[in-house]
């Protein structure tokens, strides 16, 4: 199931017993004893049943299912921090804001955890970046998988790196309210329900620009509320939800298919918030989507 603790990817050790490839720098060398220190780390944590370094679990699609599947959101105090849940509680993606650098970075380590020794700030698996206007939010993955053995001189880390989900959002006039609304593009899948991997390496361009008529794309759009004169305010259908009212709340649905909720957002509490979501979004997509929206009001 998504989420839960995985072992650990044989790309850490494998660079310890891989010669470096020649014009390697004092910088390539330091990351490399970084990362051979957390392997370290890691193996021993392997042993105790903990390592979640693998993250494509988190990028594949849920399961076909026709209802939504559940997870919840928690958010600090200082608003800068958030966690998700499965229904069941545990814990699956810890999301922190950092403002001055316009990103949010995605791990899959709990810092709240006592004897959790593997959260390293400085080492997302995941992530978003917004630009000046907080309008484009484009999401990567850390470790791409098709450039994962590659070595680091040919691999798309100085390219871009592998993109994962982009979302562009707008304001529009609903009835005598006003709606934030939210396209996201998402890389499609293959007939065999493999997924299209965005990665530079690949041919790939941005994942933005390519949303409109790539067959490897998938678009989602804003579902639009109704305006409701009896409580004065835009209205969705949440699916058994109990939704607070919140600029927050939103749903996407497929382009082509605008009534089907694909995914769906909304304030259950003063610091917690329901995610739900189903095929063919991932749990990072999702979460990704439901943290560009920290500005707006």
């Amino acid at each position: 199931m998504v989420g839960q603790p995985e072992s650990s990817s044989p790309s850490w050790f494998a660079r310890l017993v891989t010669p470096p490839p020649a014009g390697h720098g004092e910088k390539d060398y330091a990351e490399e004893a970084e990362d051979v220190e957390r392997a370290f780390q890691l193996a021993d944590t392997v042993e105790k049943g903990n390592a979640r370094e693998i993250a494509t679990d988190f990028m594949q699609p849920l399961r076909r299912s026709s209802k939504l599947w559940r997870f919840n959101v928690v958010r600090s105090a200082d608003k800068l921090q958030y966690r998700l849940f499965s229904a069941d509680g545990d814990f699956l993606i810890y999301a922190r804001i950092n403002l001055e650098a316009s990103q949010v970075g995605f791990f899959l380590y709990n810092p709240g955890e006592g004897e959790n020794t593997l959260y390293d700030p400085s080492r997302p698996a995941f992530t978003m970046t917004h630009d000046k206007e907080k309008i484009e939010w484009r999401l990567i993955s850390e470790r791409c998988e098709h450039c994962t053995f590659l070595p680091r001189n040919v691999t798309c880390a100085a390219h871009g790196k592998q993109e994962v989900a982009c979302f562009r959002q707008s304001r529009t006039p609903v009835g005598d309210g006003t709606m934030n609304c939210m396209d996201a593009c998402i890389p499609g899948l293959y007939s065999d329900g493999s997924r299209v991997l965005w990665c530079p390496m690949l041919r790939k361009g941005e994942l933005g620009s390519a949303c409109e008529g790539d067959y490897e794309v998938q678009r989602l759009v804003t579902k639009q509320p109704q305006w409701n004169s009896e409580v004065e305010s835009l209205v969705l259908d949440f699916k058994g939800r109990n939704i607070m009212a919140s600029a927050k709340n939103f749903q996407l649905a497929l382009q082509q298919k605008p009534q089907h909720v694909i995914l769906q957002f909304g304030k259950i509490g003063p610091s917690s918030f329901s995610l739900d979501l189903r095929y063919p979004m991932s749990v990072i997509q999702a979460f990704a989507a439901s943290m560009s929206t920290v500005f707006w009001t």
